[in-house]
Formats: structure tokens, sequence, C-alpha cells
């Protein structure tokens, strides 16, 4: 099983892709190769057989989509097209990290956050508003519309991703935020074809996330106790988290250069 980065340079000198690998290294050994969608981290070790970057025109050329590609579903399609990724993958983003031993049995599950046919209170928002689009085409489409943007590694296969963008194409867009959210789009999807059992988050407890503002450094060091995955967006990032990560991944991982 392969490792699947979608990145794009942080404002903080990719301090966050960083210790996320060193996260992955710990945490997840089974992994065969790291692959790098997109900007390339200056960091990342030469060696080819461990970590690789590959960039956008790589594969966009496929869908003839201009470059840089900004929408997700775009970006998750295109490098399921890397030639040698394996078919079955975890899909990462640069805030996403472990904090615990996640064994391939975990890796595998397809965890949910909620159904959104359930949830009465929409809100409103560029996100709120994409996530609910794809909700009422999926129901419309005759999919179950349950909420797969737990921004915690995600499990995919080449096939899962395929099958998707071929029954969905023609709500596939390459604005950012219009269109199908591409984990919620796939996972649906692939849950009607295949069967899977499913893991509600909510009462798995698994992660712990900060958003909006910085938190302390003892809230973060608290409220990571016992949990396997750790999320914070660009406004929560700040020196509490910066040094809990250190503290917690002091030693550089083999996807790094020397």
């Amino acid at each position: 099983m392969d490792a699947l980065y979608i990145f794009k340079h942080s404002p903080n000198d990719d301090f966050e892709i960083r210790y996320s690998l060193r996260s992955l290294e710990q945490f997840a050994p089974y992994i065969r190769k790291v692959w790098i969608y997109g900007d390339k981290p200056v960091f990342i070790s030469d060696e080819t057989s461990l970590i690789e970057h590959v960039p956008q025109e790589a594969t966009s050329r496929v869908l003839g989509v201009k470059t840089p590609v900004t929408n997700l579903f775009l970006q998750v399609f295109l490098s399921s097209l890397i030639p040698d990724l394996s078919f079955e993958y975890l899909f990462f983003s640069d805030d996403f990290y472990l904090l615990k031993n996640h064994p391939v049995e975990e890796a595998r599950k397809g965890r949910y956050l909620e159904d959104l046919s359930l949830t009465k209170n929409r809100g409103r928002g560029m996100w709120k508003d994409a996530l609910w689009r794809t909700h009422d085409l999926l129901i419309r489409l005759g999919y179950t519309g349950y909420n797969f943007e737990t921004h915690t590694p995600a499990y995919l296969t080449r096939k899962r991703v395929l099958a998707a963008y071929c029954d969905f194409k023609d709500f596939v867009t390459e604005d950012r935020f219009y269109g199908l959210l591409a984990l919620t789009a796939i996972l649906n999807h692939a849950y009607k074809l295949e069967k899977t059992s499913l893991t509600n988050m909510s009462e798995e407890k698994s992660r712990c996330g900060f958003w909006g503002k910085p938190p302390a450094y003892e809230e973060v060091v608290q409220q990571c106790e016992g949990k396997m995955f750790l999320n914070f967006d660009d406004p929560a990032f700040g020196e509490s988290i910066r040094k809990f990560l250190m503290e917690r991944f002091p030693t550089r991982s083999r996807y790094e250069k020397e």
C-alpha cells in the first residue's frame, strides 16, 4: 500500500508535510512508497524508491485541463493515474497526522463523520455549500449521503477513483469549490458498489482537531491524548501546534534529505 499526498506549498516552509511524513513513517511502516502530487517540498529525499514527486503536468494532459489544477476531485483522479502508484493507497493532506499505530486493517476502514441526510442545519459558506451540493446530487442519483470529509487519511483504490470519475464526470469542474467534493463523492459511490462496512468517527472518537484559532499548548497535549488522528486548519496553526509536533516527532524521517 502506498501513501499519496495532494500537496501545495504552505506559508510555513512546508513544516506541516515534513511532520506529517514523520508521523506516517512512525505509525504506518507498511507503506511501500510515498507520492507527492503537485508542488515539491525542497526537503524530500532523492531516493525515489521511498518517495517521489509528481508534478500536475505529468497527468493533467490526459484531460487537457489547465494547471495548476485547483479542484480536488480532478486532483484525486489525475493523481490516481500515476503509473506506478499501488492499486490501494492512503490519501493524505499535509495537515493529516497519525498519533499512534495505524495498522493496515485500520487504514482500510471507511470512516465518515455523519449521514448528511439526517442533518437539518446546513450552514453556509463556500465549503458548506459545496458539501451540500454534493449531497443533494448523490441523493438524486441514488447514492447514500454520508460525509466522508473527515480530514484524516482516506483509503482509496485506483478502481474506486476511476469508477467514480466515469460516473460523475459530467459534474466535475475545474473550479475549486464548485462541483462534487472528492472524497464524499468517491466513497459514497464505492459504498454503493462494494457494500463495505463503515465507521462513524463521532462514535469512534479517534480524531483531535483544531480549527479557527490557535489553541494553547496544554490544550493540544490534552486533547491529543489517546487519539489516532490529528488535523488542524491554517488559522489554528501556531507555536503550540508547532511545539507539539516537534516534540512528538523529533527525528528526521527516511523521506527527508540528510
